[in-house]
């Protein structure tokens, strides 16, 4: 029994340190080369910070609760927001006690008006004894979703505007559904929608559950969308369409637009890359052959391979990668300093087949890589590639026509 306890307490203990790590010794950030450590409060975007808040926000319930002279009829919380029916005499009483669990945390009141009361994306209504909701609009909401004529796959722009439809129909109570619906069609319209298309969603938008019960059973895979080559895709018969199903997601993303909010990772300590690697010839001769590759470890540790490699490669005949084979036939020298970053990815299946794109992508007159490199290639791809550069070598011509 005591060795039990023992374990435990030393469970326990190992746990609160790892803890404590976390959300008390893990909250720095760098920017403009200096590093900062957050005082106060859980970092956003940390996967504890949640869970944390949502601790602490129980704690602070049972300990106030429990204080107060007259037991709320009701008091619930969705994360730091709380609803609370209280006597309206007691109302300065509770906000006092909730304030008073800790320094840093401070909770102000709104009160319904007129019997209205908005919380979170609802407005709920009295009605005697009957609470209603119905859905809200902030009045900083702009209503803007995924345009009707934005590039984006058209279905996932339905699929937008019918998660939007669903959601304000499925929070509000059956008696404001017909204005909710007047409120859909004014959102649509101010994001392009046509009339048909509007009507044809308001219409479709609760008969799907047998169809999403379905596409369960399916495997989805994510790609990047390309307009017009991704529809192809996706009627092409390269992949079993019956167990497969494709995702197509957007490269344009808020998130790679306005990605300088922190100072960026110099390019030699990034990791899970693809990258290329110029030659420079020699004294005699110029060359401008491109070699390309891909690494999980930091950009500096392949690099350093790569010259320890080129240090020792016109000692042996074998050599590792492509790259070398070229120095030591032709007695080159790589341009390590020009080496660019390709994309980076640290699902390692995707890094390889973007590898393989990037070399099938690089002219053959100047393309370093052995032909095994893209073996694995699938054919789809392939085609999909020399499609497209025909079209675009094609759209040019054209012009200069």
């Amino acid at each position: 029994m005591d060795d039990n306890r023992k374990t435990y307490e030393n469970a326990k203990k190992l746990f609160m340190e790892v803890l404590k790590f976390c959300i008390e010794e893990n909250r720095y950030f760098k920017f403009k080369e200096t590093i900062y450590t957050q005082l106060k409060g859980l970092p956003m975007g940390s996967p504890t910070s949640s869970v944390i808040a949502d601790i602490v926000m129980e704690e602070l319930l049972e300990n106030t609760t429990a204080k107060l002279t007259r037991t709320p009829r009701c008091i619930t919380k969705y994360v730091d927001d709380l609803f609370a029916i209280i006597n309206e005499n007691d109302v300065k009483s509770t906000l006092d006690t909730l304030n008073s669990f800790d320094k840093n945390i401070k909770f102000t009141t709104e009160l319904e008006d007129n019997g209205k009361l908005p919380y979170l994306d609802t407005i709920i209504i009295r009605r005697g004894n009957q609470l209603k909701l119905k859905w809200y609009k902030k009045s900083t909401s702009t209503g803007r979703i995924i345009n009707f004529y934005s590039k984006h796959p058209k279905k996932m722009i339905m699929n937008t505007a019918m998660g939007c439809i669903r959601r304000m129909l499925q929070i509000s109570d059956d008696t404001y559904h017909k204005e909710i619906k007047e409120e859909i069609k004014l959102i649509l319209k101010r994001n392009y929608f046509p009339d048909n298309v509007i009507k044809t969603l308001i219409k479709r938008s609760l008969s799907q559950t047998s169809q999403r019960e379905s596409e369960k059973t399916k495997i989805f895979k994510s790609l990047a969308y390309v307009p017009k080559l991704s529809e192809r895709l996706a009627k092409s018969d390269c992949y079993n369409g019956e167990k497969v199903k494709i995702a197509h997601k957007p490269i344009n993303t808020l998130k790679n637009i306005f990605n300088k909010t922190k100072s960026e990772i110099p390019k030699t300590e990034k990791s899970n890359i693809v990258y290329k690697i110029p030659c420079n010839g020699n004294k005699t001769e110029s060359c401008n052959n491109i070699y390309v590759g891909t690494t999980k470890a930091k950009l500096k540790s392949q690099l350093a391979q790569h010259k320890s490699d080129f240090k020792y490669c016109h000692e042996t005949i074998n050599q590792k990668t492509a790259l070398m084979t070229h120095c030591a036939t032709k007695n080159h020298f790589p341009d390590f300093d020009k080496t660019t970053i390709l994309q980076q990815d640290t699902n390692y299946n995707k890094r390889v087949t973007l590898e393989m794109l990037h070399i099938i992508n690089t002219p053959t007159s100047i393309r370093m890589n052995y032909k095994t490199d893209i073996d694995n290639c699938a054919s789809s791809y392939r085609h999909l590639i020399t499609n497209r550069r025909t079209v675009q070598n094609s759209a040019f011509s054209s012009e200069d026509a």
